[in-house]
Order: structure tokens, then sequence, then C-alpha cells
């Protein structure tokens, strides 16, 4: 029976995983890793020990790094030119990690399971029969010996694995605005609404001349406008309308129920350059592969040496995302061996 589960689950895996061939184009993308940081190193699962690989080890830390806007094979992201620069032109960004690994890498199977956080959680210790995040079930993956890591893509979630994205302006330094559709379905009666959790752009204006708040109870059914005076871009969780005036919350006279749809069209400001996480991951786990010019010469590879391959997995949106990261695309130069 034992071996059977396992048989499957190896199955379960080649099919969960990507295996992601990166073909050159004529050069590498100019970015690289410029530091990481390590704020907690910590033996887990009790110090457990899982065969011959032995103990693991969890690290979680801040990754930071920079990508070239002049750069061709970069020219993909969206907004990237007008993003903001450093002295040497480059736009920078700054992302949580984590990685799980065998304390001792040289008993590790030199593999890297990169998972694509799923709104910030890691699903990835799932995949061991009675795992969680804390504790590892049957240990398969580690018996095997993989390397796990995370890094944050989304710059829109509030909490879990994130990465901190610069902000797009216009060439003379202006804001940027634009419409902005976004839905609320609460659970709990409230007065006011954070619209920046997510999507996380604010109002360009206090003044709600031009925005539309309606609500509506299926998602068929038509949209019944609320008039302009009785909701404003304020804060009324301890003042009533007009509230505090606040560009990045919505408060609703009588307030927001739990039986409707509320959506809210109105002209934001300030959007994050989002298409970053595409390169600030090609650019991780290219790091921790050992890629050359994957980083700076003085950042240390807390893998380093002990990783030849890497896999990426994804589930739900992020299943969505690793197909939107297309081989074709943002991608790094290597020797020709099938990898992230």
């Amino acid at each position: 029976m034992g071996s059977a589960y396992a048989a499957n689950r190896v199955k379960l895996l080649g099919l969960a995983m990507t295996l992601l061939p990166l073909l050159p184009m004529g050069g590498a993308a100019d970015a690289k890793i410029t530091n990481i940081v390590i704020a907690k190193r910590m033996p887990v699962f009790e110090g457990s020990t899982f065969g011959a690989v032995g103990a693991y080890e969890q690290l979680d830390g801040t990754a930071y790094g920079e990508v070239d806007p002049r750069d061709p094979l970069n020219a993909i992201i969206q907004d990237l030119q007008l993003a903001p620069r450093n002295a040497r032109g480059m736009v920078e960004y700054s992302m949580d990690i984590s990685i799980l690994k065998p304390t001792d890498m040289s008993k590790g199977n030199r593999t890297l399971l990169y998972e694509t956080v799923n709104r910030g959680r890691k699903n990835l210790p799932f995949l061991n029969i009675g795992g969680d995040l804390t504790k590892p079930g049957d240990g398969f993956l580690q018996r095997q010996g993989y390397t796990l890591a995370w890094s944050g893509w989304e710059g829109d979630i509030t909490t879990g694995i994130r990465i901190a994205l610069p902000v797009a302006v216009n060439p003379a330094g202006s804001p940027i605005t634009g419409r902005v559709r976004a839905e609320y379905i609460l659970t709990a009666p409230v007065a006011t609404v954070n619209i920046t959790a997510p999507p996380a752009y604010e109002a360009a204006s206090l003044d709600n001349t031009g925005a539309t708040l309606t609500r509506r109870v299926h998602q068929g059914d038509a949209r019944e406008t609320i008039p302009n005076s009785r909701w404003a871009f304020a804060d009324c969780s301890s003042t009533p309308l007009p509230g505090k005036p606040n560009a990045a919350k919505v408060c609703l006279d009588g307030g927001f129920d739990t039986n409707h749809i509320y959506e809210l069209v109105y002209t934001a400001k300030n959007p994050t350059v989002a298409g970053i996480g595409f390169a600030a991951t090609r650019d991780f786990a290219a790091f921790l592969r050992g890629d050359t010019g994957a980083a700076e010469v003085s950042v240390v590879n807390p893998l380093a040496g002990g990783i030849d391959n890497a896999l990426i997995f994804g589930s739900s949106q992020s299943g969505r995302w690793i197909r939107t990261l297309h081989p074709s695309r943002l991608q790094r130069e290597r020797n020709p061996q099938t990898s992230l």
C-alpha cells in the first residue's frame, strides 16, 4: 500500500509541476538579485530526520532585486519604462522569501521545488499526506530530498508572502490615473470598505463625482445605483457619513450589508508595476540555482552548490500564473538544461 501511494504521488508530482526549458534568446535579461537578508533561520519539524537526507531547516527573509527597463528582454513588463530608477538606471523591488531545505545540502536531491504562492499562501507542504505548514505528515517531499522555496510576486495582498513594487508615474513625474472596477461581497455588515485591499489603488480624488457605486443581490441582476450623496471616499468606522475623508476607503450611509454585491467604478491613481513579479520569480529561482549573472557577486546564496534543476508548482490562480510565465518570455540565458 505504501509503495503504491508513493508511486501515485510521484505521478501527481509530475503532473503538478511544470518543468520549463529556457531557450537562449541571444543574451541574458539584464536583471539580478542584489541582496538577500535572512531574518530567521530555524530547525523544523521538531528536529525530525528523513532517511538519508536528514533534518530540515527553514530560512525566512527578504530578497532585493533590480530590473533594467532598457533591456529588450524586459520590455514585456507593462509600465516598466515608467517606474522610478536608481542611480544605475535600474528599477528596484523587494520581496518576502522562504526556503525549506535539508540542513546538509549535500544530502539533498539537488532539485528545487519553487512554488508560486497563491495569494501569499504556501500549498506545497500539503503534498505530504497529513502534512501542513507545521508538520511533515509522511514527509514525502523531505524523504525525496527536495528543497522548497517561495517568494512574493503579488503586491496587492495584505498578508502572507508579498512583493513591494514600484509605482509607475508619467514621464513628467505626475501621477498616472485610470478607471478601476472593484467588487465587494461582505461576510459581516460594515460602515466602511477598504478599496486598497485589493485592488491596491486609492481614488485619484476625494470628490466622488464621476464615480459609481451600485449593488445587486445576484451576479446576473440589474445593478441598482446608489446616489453619490449617500456615499463618500471616507472612513465612517467611528464617524457617520460624511466621515473622515480617506482616498483609500468608501463609506456608505447605513453601511454595507451581507446580502448584496457592491460594485465601485472610479478613477484611481498610482498603478504598481505588477509584471515585475514575473521577473522577480525568474531571477530568484535562477539565483538559488546558482546561475552566473543572477545576482551581485557579493550576495550569498543559501543553497550555493546544492541545486542543479528547478521545478515550478502552482495551484488555482498560481497555476494560471505559471502558464503566463511562458518559457519564451522573461528568459535568462543559461546552459541548455531543463529548468525554471
